[in-house]
């Protein structure tokens, strides 16, 4: 069945709180389900109505230092704060939070001038990949060079 436009918009707008909702089980002290009072609390006290309006994509996933109060509460890896972002910014349909300031530096120019070559050079997410994995490779070589890093 097809997917409508608006349907299709709203199962995006969720995506962002099923994901937390999904890192607060277990996350909580003795390993129960973190509260959303505990997580409001947490991000500086916001209301539980504010909260699950988030959550349930009535509004916009909150600002980064909020969603870095969250990653704090919950736990969470790299990698899940490294997600928790990318849907933050994908429901506001902006850059991820945690990306705005890198990319926006003054004092490294060479990240747009890189993303804007990339883009008009059709360079896709493989040529990104080997760029990831090189810096990957570097970062193992200078741990083996210095092994108290």
């Amino acid at each position: 069945m097809p997917v409508r436009a608006g349907e299709r918009e709203n199962r995006m707008k969720s995506e962002f709180g099923e994901y937390i909702n999904q890192l607060r089980k277990g996350r909580g002290p003795g390993g129960e389900d973190v509260l959303l009072r505990d997580l409001a609390e947490a991000m500086g006290g916001i209301s539980l109505p504010y909260l699950s309006d988030i959550l349930k994509g009535r509004r916009n996933p909150p600002e980064k230092n909020q969603l870095l109060a969250i990653s704090k509460a919950l736990s969470m890896t790299r990698e899940e704060e490294d997600r928790m972002m990318d849907l933050a910014g994908r429901e506001r349909q902006q850059t991820a939070p945690d990306l705005t300031d890198v990319i926006m530096d003054e004092d490294m120019p060479y990240v747009r001038v890189a993303l804007r070559t990339a883009h008009r050079k059709g360079l896709g997410n493989a040529f990104w990949k080997q760029i990831v994995d090189q810096m990957n490779a570097a970062d193992e070589e200078n741990a083996e060079e210095d092994p108290e890093q």
